[in-house]
């Protein structure tokens, strides 16, 4: 037989640690490290997430009914966009080389996981726009207005308290089940010959393992996000590639 190094194709979950509450803020100082280090190549990406909520804003301003649905559902794709950030930050800890083509590269190296995933995530995506719409149909109170209007109607307006609730308790809960599904199984695809499934169950173990500080870490992530987008997206060019970086050193915090 001919010895080979390859690593053995993973179809099981990897084991995962357990971690302290306040742990999410060494993995944002972590990386917050890792963007500076090769700068242009992070920043590249989060350009990439800032034009690309910019087009999403442009194509909703005559569609205000789906203005929020498509700036939650980008929200929720965005894991897809750090994977070039995740080899990046793989790179730097197994001192390879680290730039832009070789971050462009891991679409070749690891395409059939990213097609996989990128499928999960357009579903949810796809089933989010679609209860949106019928949300804002069934609960909305008002006439079409522009987008910015729109959101100051939901929440100033009390005749829109219902549609208001029932679109943050639907939305979360989509949130939670996607943030659960994908919060380590991208940088683990990236990291390990594995299986879709097998990065699923290790994503969703290591949250029920850490509830806690896995909250927290939805929180910076929510907080920081809305910095983004309060900022026309132009905030994004900074934050997409920083929770990028942070989410690998996350996933090696986390697993095994």
């Amino acid at each position: 037989m001919v010895a080979t190094d390859a690593p053995a194709f993973v179809s099981a979950a990897a084991p995962v640690r357990r971690v302290d509450v306040a742990r999410p803020l060494a993995w944002l100082a972590a990386g917050w490290r890792d963007l500076w280090r090769i700068p242009a190549a992070s920043l590249f990406w989060g350009l990439v997430a800032s034009v690309g909520g910019l087009a999403i804003f442009a194509v909703t301003t005559r569609l205000p009914w789906l203005f929020p649905a498509a700036v939650s559902g980008f929200m929720l794709v965005a894991p897809l966009l750090g994977t070039s950030l995740y080899e990046l930050s793989r790179r730097y800890e197994s001192g390879e080389p680290a730039g832009l083509a070789e971050s462009i590269a891991v679409w070749r190296r690891k395409s059939p996981a990213m097609i996989g995933f990128g499928l999960m995530l357009l579903i949810a995506g796809t089933a989010w726009q679609v209860i949106s719409v019928v949300l804002v149909a069934l609960l909305y109170k008002g006439g079409a207005l522009a987008p910015l209007d729109l959101v100051l109607q939901v929440l100033l307006n009390p005749a829109n308290a219902s549609f208001f609730v029932g679109y943050m308790l639907v939305g979360g809960v989509l949130a939670a089940f996607v943030f659960a599904l994908s919060v380590i199984s991208m940088p683990m695809l990236v990291d390990r010959d594995c299986g879709v499934s097998a990065a699923l169950a290790t994503s969703i173990g290591a949250v029920s393992e850490n509830p806690l500080p896995m909250v927290f870490w939805a929180v910076c992530i929510m907080c920081l996000a809305g910095i983004g987008l309060a900022t026309a997206f132009l905030g994004l060019v900074v934050i997409l590639p920083w929770l990028g970086h942070a989410s690998w050193h996350a996933y090696r915090d986390l697993t095994r």
